[in-house]
């Protein structure tokens, strides 16, 4: 009997020990459970409040690349969303940066958001303290998982704070007039120094920085200055204004064009004129990060419509209707960009691994400063 009352006592033990455990368990199940409800009902209820102070603030003021076909797309998905009132100012981003500069100098708050990377930043706004850290204003989850990003989370300031970098492509922004070329005639950079072509070549100019900037840093990386003293001789148009280049390549004024890409040349595109651009050439391409991602000022007119922006910008609406409108493949994971490669863009998640991207690139910080800026200063050299 005194065996079977120890027994028993054990059995009981351990019930009790099993029920302690399951409540325990339960018990941290539930605080788990609170916790994530918490927090999920935290960023949506900052979410509505932010959308509902933006709404009351009626406007945001962005500037954009010039591109027509990305200032309309973000004005209507901004007033039709949000009930939002977008006002694009179209510019290159280092004369959009000097504007902001300017104007934050003398006490003008006119920008909410500009779009950069850090190679503009550095010249003015970094070292003025204008620009806000881009992850204070991050409200999304889907915005702030880096799972949902090829590559994760990338910037081109060392610090990681200012700079996003949400595109990612292989860029084959030389495009040639099919009524005057054949493109089996120019399969390599080399070929781009044959005398047929003297005279005929348009490019933007590399000193605008952009995509001009980064084709041309490429081919010094890859070529040498020697190569680029040649090809700089086979140029007959060479301006700022990557239009102008664009428009010359549709009216045959050039048979080949170095630096615009498909936004420049969009609309003759849509217009059944015969600009096309080549195929990857033999020696590859650089990693282009485009224009950059969604800079925040510092004290901005409308702050609240300023993150409503910067966060549908960075979610996977707003980077598919960027990317489509602009032509710069996102990093997105959940976008597809597979049909860009009709258009001479790459998307980077498509075609490399994630090793390749960050070798290939040269919009980071590290990267300007030891290729882009040396290649520029060839450039100055070269075209006075």
């Amino acid at each position: 009997m005194a065996r079977i009352n120890k027994l028993w006592l054990i059995q009981l033990n351990a019930a009790g020990v099993m029920a302690n455990a399951l409540a325990a368990l339960f018990l941290l199940m539930f605080c788990v459970g609170v916790s994530s409800s918490s927090a999920q009902s935290g960023w949506q209820t900052e979410w509505s409040q932010r959308r509902e102070a933006a709404k009351k603030e009626g406007k945001v003021v962005l500037a954009i690349p010039p591109s027509a076909e990305l200032r309309k797309a973000l004005e209507t998905a901004m007033k039709q969303k949000f009930g939002i009132e977008l006002e694009p100012v179209l510019g290159s981003s280092n004369k959009m940066n000097k504007r902001v500069a300017d104007e934050y100098k003398a006490g003008v708050r006119y920008f909410d958001v500009i779009i950069s990377t850090w190679d503009n930043l550095d010249y003015t706004l970094l070292p003025m303290g204008a620009v806000e850290p881009l992850e204070s204003y991050w409200i999304l989850p889907e915005v702030k998982d880096p799972k949902q990003w090829f590559a994760g989370h990338v910037w081109t300031d060392k610090t990681k704070r200012f700079a996003y970098a949400p595109q990612g492509y292989m860029l084959d922004n030389i495009w040639y007039n099919s009524s005057q070329v054949k493109e089996e005639e120019v399969r390599t950079y080399d070929d781009l120094l044959n005398p047929k072509w003297k005279g005929k070549i348009g490019m933007w100019d590399p000193r605008e920085g952009g995509a001009a900037a980064g084709k041309w840093a490429y081919l010094w990386q890859i070529k040498g200055e020697g190569y680029l003293k040649k090809l700089a001789e086979q140029v007959s148009l060479i301006s700022t204004d990557r239009r102008l280049v664009a428009d010359a390549l549709a009216r045959a004024k050039v048979n080949i064009t170095i630096g615009p890409t498909y936004y420049s040349f969009v609309s003759f595109v849509n217009a059944g004129l015969p600009v096309k651009p080549f195929s990857p050439f033999k020696e590859g391409t650089y990693v282009s990060v485009g224009n950059g991602g969604p800079v925040a000022i510092k004290n901005p007119p409308h702050p609240n419509a300023a993150r409503v922006l910067i966060n549908w910008m960075l979610s996977r609406e707003g980077q598919e209707i960027y990317s489509k409108a602009h032509g710069q493949a996102t990093r997105r994971n959940d976008v597809d960009t597979k049909w860009m490669n009709e258009i001479g863009v790459r998307a980077a998640k498509d075609y490399i691994s994630v090793e390749e991207f960050h070798k290939y690139e040269n919009q980071s910080e590290d990267k300007i400063l030891k290729i882009r800026r040396p290649a520029q200063e060839i450039a100055d050299k070269l075209f006075k």
